[in-house]
Formats: structure tokens, C-alpha cells, sequence
């Protein structure tokens, strides 16, 4: 008699054990079968880091998490996506024109879901609905754009830097006395007689209407020039 109660008592041990391990392990991997709520799919294109058991928040407030993530194939888009099954809790109201993004995707941050309320009267998302999320940029892709930014930059450098070697080319040539405007500006006397000649203009302008003052005319067109 003894014995068959001892048996009873492992058999009860054991299982009282077999199931405080499962619900240790419900709860460690974040899936949480017993709470109410509902579940609907989020598409994304690349998601980085984020996997089962993620958190899923709404303005910084955890309302569910991710129970599952597959690589699919979007035979309407012709290429793999992902697809991201969310549990939300019960109570919390979601609708169709939310935004849903990837959060914390690097290696100090927590990767989740966070899902952006906007405004409008859309229609409330239920059990086993499709939406699209907005996807993460890849990383390769960030540093190809930084690439090409730095290769711009260097181009309008060197774009630059010969622009300014002809700037300092012609200015070289204007102090030296070189060209037209190098003869204008350092020839003294031309300069003496355009000097004189324009205050001339501005005491007697009538001077320019007479017939003998064709040479006149002729300094006045090139001080305008």
C-alpha cells in the first residue's frame, strides 16, 4: 500500500512539474497563449533583426508582441517579402491606416513593432487581416547613398578647385596689366581721361546730343562698356 502511494506521489510530482516547466517556457519565449486578443499579419519588405517574441508598441506602450515571422514569396509583387504575424491584447482598438514600422533594429536598441496612430475614420483592423508596413532601409543600401553623396561632394570639390585656379589665373593677368581690363584698370592716363571725361558728362549731358561730339559719344559708349 505503501508503495502504490509513493507511486501516486511521483506521478503527481511529475506531472505538477511537466506543467510548471511548460508555462516557464510559454513565458520565456514570449508567447502568451492564455491571454485574449487577436492576430493579423503585417507586411514588410526587410525587417533586419527582428524576430519571435519582439514587442509590439503603440505610442511607447506594449500591446502585444510578434508570434511569428516568415520569409514568403509575393507571387503579385514577383519577389520574397516578409510577412510578421502580431497578437494584439484584447481592448486595444487598431486601424487600417496606422503606420506599423521596425524599431530598434541595430545592436543597442530593442527590436519591435511600432505602431503609429493617425488620424481619420478608417476601419478597425480584426482577426486575420493583411496591412503593409513601412519597411526598413538596408543597411548596404544606406552606405551605397552615403557613397554617392561623397562622391558628389568630391566632384563639385574638384569643380571648385579649378574654378578657383582660373579666378586666380585671371586675376594674376589683371595685375600684371594683361588683356583689356588689366590695360584699363593699371593704365593711369586712360584711366585719368574716363575719369574726366564722365564728370564732363555729368555737368553737361548736352554735350552728347551735338553733332562734334561724335568722339564724345564714342568715350561715353566705351565708360558704359
Amino acid at each position: 500500500m505503501k508503495k502504490k502511494t509513493n507511486e501516486v506521489a511521483v506521478g503527481v510530482f511529475v506531472i505538477v512539474g511537466f506543467i510548471f516547466l511548460t508555462l516557464v517556457l510559454f513565458f520565456v519565449s514570449k508567447v502568451y497563449s492564455f491571454r485574449s486578443g487577436y492576430t493579423f499579419d503585417v507586411m514588410f519588405e526587410y525587417v533586419s533583426i527582428l524576430d519571435r517574441g519582439a514587442p509590439v508598441r503603440m505610442a511607447g506602450v506594449r500591446v502585444g508582441e510578434v508570434s511569428k515571422v516568415d520569409l514568403i514569396y509575393d507571387e503579385t509583387k514577383q519577389k520574397s517579402r516578409v510577412k510578421v504575424k502580431l497578437f494584439i491584447a484584447k481592448g486595444v482598438e487598431i486601424r487600417e491606416n496606422y503606420d506599423f514600422t521596425v524599431r530598434g533594429a541595430h545592436v543597442l536598441g530593442e527590436p519591435h513593432i511600432e505602431i503609429t496612430p493617425k488620424s481619420g475614420n478608417f476601419p478597425v483592423v480584426h482577426q486575420g487581416a493583411l496591412i503593409q508596413g513601412t519597411s526598413l532601409v538596408e543597411m548596404e543600401e544606406l552606405f551605397n547613398q552615403a557613397q554617392d553623396i561623397l562622391k558628389t561632394v568630391s566632384s563639385l570639390s574638384g569643380e571648385l578647385d579649378t574654378s578657383f585656379a582660373s579666378l586666380a589665373k585671371i586675376l594674376g593677368t589683371v595685375e600684371k596689366g594683361d588683356g583689356t581690363i588689366g590695360k584699363l584698370l593699371m593704365e593711369d592716363e586712360l584711366y585719368k581721361e574716363m575719369n574726366a571725361f564722365a564728370k564732363d558728362v555729368r555737368a553737361h549731358p548736352w554735350k552728347l546730343v551735338r553733332k562734334d561730339s561724335q568722339q564724345n559719344r564714342k568715350w561715353y559708349f566705351l565708360f558704359l562698356a
